[in-house]
């Protein structure tokens, strides 16, 4: 039995020892009970000998444990391992992290490549294909925008490529390449003068789906017809987004061309003026996603050339000492040199042809395919009043809505003064009619029924 009783006084000289390092009473590092050639603690603390509080029959298992529990090895006691759980200088079980753990904001999700729905993915991917060094007019069917659709960028010379996704690539060849004066074909280049067969605008019209491999989610679906859609159908969005492009084109007011330099259809910007608060021309510095404030008097007849421009799409850069106007969605660019009233009357005298038709015409501009432009694209509800509506059309008209008297799109754009009948409201007025001499009538029976019982 002597055996036993050791056992017992050297595990409760060892959790005393534990007791009094957790509690701070002794200064004496575990170095110490490693040296201690017989495990005596008798050296190492000076507290009273009085007996340790019981510890749990759990507690005793768990230090009796053999070394193969461990995997054959003793597991190593640390400081930190020593400390109650709750001490502050124990790290705790759980780490924590983001900008609690003092890592800094955490970076923020990056959009996946097979996104449909996204309307600014799709636009990154057809303003690769603007370049007109790297892609040439196609026809409509394979053109730009039906590439975009199904998942592709303009990668190199007539070539698309599903970055990112099956890394798929394909070589848009329509034509024959042009040839020099010797006859030697040119690199990067297209015979624009020789026709496109319909068999093979057919072909690649497929290829915009097969090309991408059986496994690309790009094959099973691309993005829905509307995606080219522009949403300036809430007032308050629209004038925001008309008035960052104005101020844009305030930057470059010296360099925009005169009036007499420039076309566009619709209603004057004059007229749209008057329907823009006060301070749209007054506040030159106002973040994109702040309203615009009321209460403030412009100082100063507003700038109908810059809004002209605006009102049509087109915003305002700088770039390497040149004056350019952009269209951030078909992501047309136009030098603003080309239209100053001394070019324009130059190239008149040059190649004969009248000065009216040298202007630049603010809707023309556009690629074909723009919203701004092309009433498909902008693809506006079928159901509504500015359905086959092009996005410059359904701007004038929403600016203009909650002003007019009649806000018809047929009466707000053409300034019909032509009465509109509404076979509805007629057919309400007449029932009303009925029923009213149904109700005299009724009314007159009644009163000469009751002078007769009278009588």
């Amino acid at each position: 039995m002597a055996a036993p009783v050791a056992l017992n006084t050297t595990k409760r000289k060892f959790h005393k020892l534990l007791d009094n390092l957790t509690a701070n009473k002794s200064q004496t590092s575990l170095v110490s009970v490693r040296d201690d050639p017989d495990g005596s603690t008798g050296s190492l603390t000076t507290a009273p000998a009085e007996p340790p509080p019981k510890r749990s029959r759990l507690s005793d298992l768990s230090m009796e444990r053999p070394p193969s529990a461990a995997g054959g090895r003793a597991r190593p006691l640390s400081r930190d391992s020593l400390l109650p759980r709750n001490s502050p200088e124990r790290p705790g079980s759980v780490r924590l992290v983001g900008p609690q753990a003092g890592e800094g904001p955490s970076t923020p999700r990056k959009t996946p490549n097979y996104a449909p729905y996204s309307h600014d993915q799709f636009l990154a991917r057809l303003k690769t294909f603007a370049d007109v060094r790297l892609w040439s007019t196609k026809p409509d069917r394979i053109g730009e925008v039906e590439w975009a659709k199904q998942g592709w960028i303009c990668e190199g010379w007539n070539t698309v490529a599903c970055k990112g996704g099956c890394e798929q690539r394909v070589v848009v060849i329509l034509r024959p390449k042009r040839k020099d004066k010797d006859g030697k074909e040119i690199d990067n280049s297209e015979d624009m003068s020789m026709e496109v067969e319909d068999e093979l605008v057919n072909r690649y019209s497929d290829i915009i789906v097969t090309g991408h491999t059986e496994h690309c989610l790009w094959r099973k679906a691309g993005c829905k017809r509307d995606i080219y859609h522009i949403p300036i159908a809430r007032r308050d969005r629209c004038e925001q987004d008309l008035f960052r492009r104005f101020q844009s084109l305030i930057a470059i007011e010296a360099h925009l061309p005169p009036p007499e330099s420039i076309t566009y259809p619709g209603e004057p910007p004059e007229t749209i003026s008057t329907f823009l608060p006060a301070s749209f021309f007054a506040i030159a510095d106002v973040s994109e996603t702040q309203a615009i404030p009321d209460g403030i008097a412009s100082s100063s007849p507003p700038n109908t050339i810059a809004l002209a421009f605006a009102l049509f799409g087109w915003s305002g850069v700088r770039q390497e000492g040149l004056n350019l106007i952009v269209c951030d969605h078909c992501f047309q660019r136009v030098g603003l040199w080309l239209y100053t009233k001394e070019r324009i009357q130059q190239i008149s005298l040059k190649v004969d042809v009248e000065e009216s038709h040298l202007r630049l015409n603010l809707l023309e501009a556009h690629r074909e395919h723009c919203p701004w432009k092309n009433p498909e694209s902008q693809h506006n509800p079928v159901d509504g009043q500015l359905a086959n509506t092009p996005a410059w059309k359904t701007l004038q008209y929403i600016l203009g809505a909650s002003k007019r008297k009649s806000p018809t799109l047929g009466q707000s754009l053409t300034s019909q003064k032509s009465p509109v009948h509404h076979p509805q409201v007629d057919k309400t007025d007449k029932i009303t009619d009925t029923w009213k001499r149904l109700k005299s009538r009724l009314k007159s029976t009644t009163s000469k029924r009751t002078s007769n019982i009278g009588s």
